[in-house]
């Protein structure tokens, strides 16, 4: 009797999967405006058991699209998953999204120099936050588009910055490689940040402070990789220390432009990440955000509070080479 009871829970369970699936690729059919294609797939291109005939031509009709592939149907969660993410990324109209990790069309988008000039010309901002860095209250800061990266679902990024396009369409191409599936997304920002005597001889990009110290202020990017999976940014940093992570100075095997201390941040605890506080200063159309150590936060709040400008502060986890870089290592 009990095994009786189980086989029916059980079945409930997976009829109620298959549903809950087939639901977001009926309405997905819909939201996309691909409803005239129903009659014109065969459903039998889909094989999935306890999935309705409808609901299979309607999944048919999402790999015809480009939307999943046949083999993402064995792993329902991740199908429905990617189906859902499909449906709001494409109509959310985000001015960074350049597309999906391993889409050729990538690489024409990332062909395309950015546009940092608005940023360059705000003044209030860049004035203040410079004078805070001769005073030694902070050790750099980024300037981009106002909550450009607010909102995007917990757990399932990296904000990775650099300076390359170069790089950034070789990381790419090793994402697609490895398996790591997901969407790109980039914008323009300024960086700066003080300059390490270990570093060698200062670049064009370097300029001094009024206390002699030197800045380098550079035009950068903010980019967004935003995985189907969890376990993809795992991957993504394993892939980043092996192949994006300078260790010596003509070190061999790297892709284009790597750098010493690589950086980027998840919004959740990540192992071996060390949390640190973001803090976002928001005026207008932009924002800056601070990465400053967690025993630093508060003297930083009350350096950089103004009535003219609201501030937050976010808890991120960086990787193990930034963090050591906000501590004052080389290396």
């Amino acid at each position: 009797m009990v095994r009786d009871h189980l086989r029916v829970f059980v079945f409930l369970c997976l009829f109620a999967a298959c549903q809950a699936t087939a639901d977001v690729y009926s309405n997905a059919i819909h939201d996309l405006g691909l409803t005239e294609l129903l009659p014109l797939t065969d459903a039998g291109l889909v094989d999935v058991e306890g999935l309705p005939e409808p609901e299979r031509r309607s999944a048919a009709v999402l790999i015809e699209a480009g939307v999943i592939e046949h083999s993402d149907l064995t792993h329902e969660s991740l199908a429905a998953s990617k189906v859902s993410d499909f449906v709001s990324i494409t109509r959310s109209n985000h001015p960074g999204l350049i597309g999906r990790i391993g889409d050729p069309s990538v690489f024409v988008r990332l062909a395309t120099p950015l546009d940092h000039s608005d940023l360059l010309s705000n003044d209030e901002f860049i004035e203040a936050l410079r004078e805070a860095l001769g005073e030694g209250i902070l050790t750099g800061y980024d300037l981009r588009s106002r909550a450009i990266y607010d909102n995007f679902p917990a757990g399932r990024y990296f904000v990775y910055s650099h300076s390359s396009l170069n790089h950034i369409q070789q990381l790419v191409t090793l994402a697609h490689r490895e398996g790591i599936d997901g969407w790109l997304y980039l914008v323009p920002k300024v960086s700066a940040f003080l300059f390490r005597d270990d570093w060698g001889e200062p670049g064009e990009s370097v300029v001094a402070l009024s206390d002699g110290r030197l800045m380098v202020q550079g035009q950068e990017m903010a980019v967004l990789f935003l995985f189907d999976e969890a376990a993809g940014l795992s991957r993504f940093h394993d892939l980043v220390t092996q192949f994006a992570k300078k260790d010596e100075a003509d070190e061999q095997g790297l892709i284009a432009n790597s750098w010493w201390q690589p950086f980027y941040y998840s919004d959740v605890p990540r192992k071996g990440f060390e949390e640190i506080s973001l803090v976002i200063l928001s005026k207008g159309d932009y924002e800056a955000t601070l990465t400053v150590l967690s025993e630093r936060t508060d003297d930083v709040v009350t350096a950089l509070t103004r009535d003219s400008w609201t501030l937050r502060v976010d808890q991120v986890w960086v990787n193990p080479p930034f963090f050591r870089f906000l501590n004052g290592g080389f290396k």
